[in-house]
């Protein structure tokens, strides 16, 4: 029986009945990062050395880890927002990263990371931890770095979908010894 029969029910028996209101709620508008949503309002952290795995010093060729963390400070939902991360490399050398394993399902590894959260609700964090392979072929004292950076995706071009950098890039390195 609903809320309104009790109520008449109890008021034609002639039992004193007070009328309560319920504010109506107005639920967070839904947005598209490719559309109107305020980006600004996206706040993209990571960590700013890579992490080994074993030990307390990076070895080539050894595990290593890093997170990163995308928050939604709202008002809105915003739905559809990429997280990419990727080894810099210089020209002519291997520019894919060995991941190992990437610890959210709406993201997955091969030779880069990617998460594509399909909805990110106001004040709501989703943070990753990544374990990648280091490269085995350092030279001493030299140094890896991953750019973790947010984006949208754009219009196809020559048969790619181009990424759309949004915000800064951040960078997370480690030096070898």
């Amino acid at each position: 029986m609903s809320v309104a029969a009790v109520v008449v029910c109890a008021a034609a028996a002639g039992f004193a009945v007070k009328a309560l209101t319920v504010p109506e709620s107005h639920s967070a508008r839904v947005v598209d990062v490719e559309g109107d949503a305020d980006l600004g309002r996206l706040t993209l952290r990571a960590d700013p050395r890579l992490t080994p795995m074993a030990g307390d010093r990076l070895v080539p060729g050894d595990r290593a880890g890093y997170s990163f963390s995308v928050t939604n400070a709202g008002p809105d939902t915003i739905r559809h927002v990429v997280v990419r991360s990727v080894k810099v490399a210089a020209p002519g050398t291997d520019d894919r990263l060995a991941v190992v394993s990437v610890s959210d399902p709406s993201c997955w590894g091969i030779g880069r990371v990617e998460c594509i959260f399909q909805e990110l609700v106001p004040g709501r964090t989703r943070t990753v931890h990544v374990v990648v392979d280091t490269p085995a072929n350092r030279p001493p004292r030299g140094r890896m770095v991953i750019h973790t950076f947010m984006g949208r995706f754009t219009e196809p071009v020559g048969g790619a979908i181009p990424l759309e950098v949004i915000g800064e890039i951040k960078a997370t390195t480690g030096r070898f010894p």
